[in-house]
């Protein structure tokens, strides 16, 4: 694929830390005996620091715009090292409503959103956004700070987000099971870090993405469940999610299909989203009405 097709993890989905690794943004450490791979989550506290290697640009993608995505807003966390403390990406899905990953809530620092900029180190323009409630799925858990399932979130803001025309993200629920089935193209977005070595972050890009069987992709570095799992991209990670880009949405046929969940431990391998294309989809549908 070219790198016009890739998501340089630039926008990267900052996944959580799988089966191996803390919640922690720039590459989340194997547990004391591990001796599986690492794998790291999106993670919302961002307080660790990158993984060392040679690799200068593992991402791809290309950069775009809220107006083409108009419902992409940015996650916040106060006291956040990233512009304006960005932590996840989400998807707004009505007037006062974000799909985001569960495990973004994690962390410290109050949290808050801002909508309407392409580029968060220029956020003139910009609204900032509040947070009136911030449910994670019951059956989410995060032993470790490791998302293993069920990794989605709804959140409440107290303004009306200015999303021009209600041009609002659709989701899948369980109805529309075929739109991520292996073999689809996905778009991934995010506003996630560009580059692994470099503290390069808030530049929204996407990244077309194919949609893999987990089983021998996604499952080989880290808890890979089917069931509430979308594994896509390439063991590689030449174009793939990474810090930052929790959240985000994997868009299939203009439908949001899963939420960036986890990657290995250095954004170079496949990464997992939180699939809605099942009772999870089901689950935001009956809390954004």
């Amino acid at each position: 694929m070219s790198g016009n097709n890739r998501l340089a993890k630039t926008a990267s989905l900052a996944v959580a830390a799988l089966a191996l690794a803390p919640l922690f943004a720039g590459g989340a450490q194997a547990a004391a005996g591990d001796t599986a791979p690492r794998t790291q989550a999106v993670n919302p506290t961002n307080t660790a620091p990158a993984p060392d290697g040679t690799q200068t640009r593992i991402i791809g993608g290309q950069p775009t715009t809220v107006a083409a995505y108009p419902y992409i807003i940015a996650a916040l966390r106060e006291g956040g090292p990233r512009p304006l403390g960005q932590t996840c990406t989400g998807s707004v899905i009505g007037p006062k409503t974000i799909l985001i990953a569960a495990h973004c809530k994690n962390g410290e620092g109050t949290k808050s959103f801002f909508y309407g900029v392409d580029d968060l180190t220029k956020p003139e323009g910009g609204v900032k956004i509040d947070v009136a409630s911030y449910t994670q799925h019951p059956k989410y858990s995060s032993p470790d700070g490791r998302p293993t399932g069920y990794d989605v979130a709804v959140v409440k803001t107290k303004q009306t987000i200015p999303v021009k025309g209600g041009q609002y993200a659709k989701f899948a629920t369980s109805a529309d099971s075929a739109l991520s089935k292996p073999g689809k193209t996905g778009t991934a977005i995010g506003y996630g870090r560009v580059r692994v070595n470099e503290n390069q972050y808030g530049h929204l890009k996407k990244a077309s993405l194919p949609i893999v069987d987990g089983r021998n992709t996604c499952g080989r570095f880290g808890t890979f469940q089917d069931s509430v799992m979308v594994c896509a991209g390439y063991a590689d990670g030449h174009d793939g999610i990474c810090q930052g880009d929790s959240g985000g949405p994997l868009v299939v046929d203009g439908v949001v299909v899963g939420v960036a969940s986890w990657v290995k431990t250095g954004c170079t391998s496949y990464g997992a989203w939180g699939r809605l294309t099942n009772e999870m989809g089901d689950w935001v549908k009956t809390q954004a009405s």
